[in-house]
């Protein structure tokens, strides 16, 4: 398997000063996708800016599990709120101009 685009857990948790059994809560509550390349938990280079907003939530915030869920669901709600507005915009131009 290519591993060009993926970083191993253990050096993302030295890196960024959090626990492994951290990523896995992640990984177990279907937050984030991890991949196995010889026996090495991988995480894919896409998922790395989604774990490191979780990361800073869980180290800097000390924010628990359930609350990182809460916070990621109400993040992933603003964000396709603010997709659709930029839609509905460029929808209303249309009309407008």
């Amino acid at each position: 398997m290519k591993t060009d685009n993926l970083i191993t857990v253990t050096d993302f948790c030295v890196y960024h000063n959090v626990e492994y059994t951290f990523i896995d809560q992640l990984q177990e509550a279907g937050l984030i996708e991890v991949t196995i390349v010889n026996q090495t938990t991988c995480i894919p280079v896409a998922e790395i800016q989604k774990i490191e907003r979780l990361a800073r939530l869980h180290t800097q915030l000390d924010i628990n599990e359930p609350g990182i869920l809460v916070i990621d669901e109400l993040l992933d709600k603003v964000e396709n709120m603010q997709q659709e507005i930029a839609s509905l915009r460029s929808r209303l131009r249309l009309y407008e101009g």
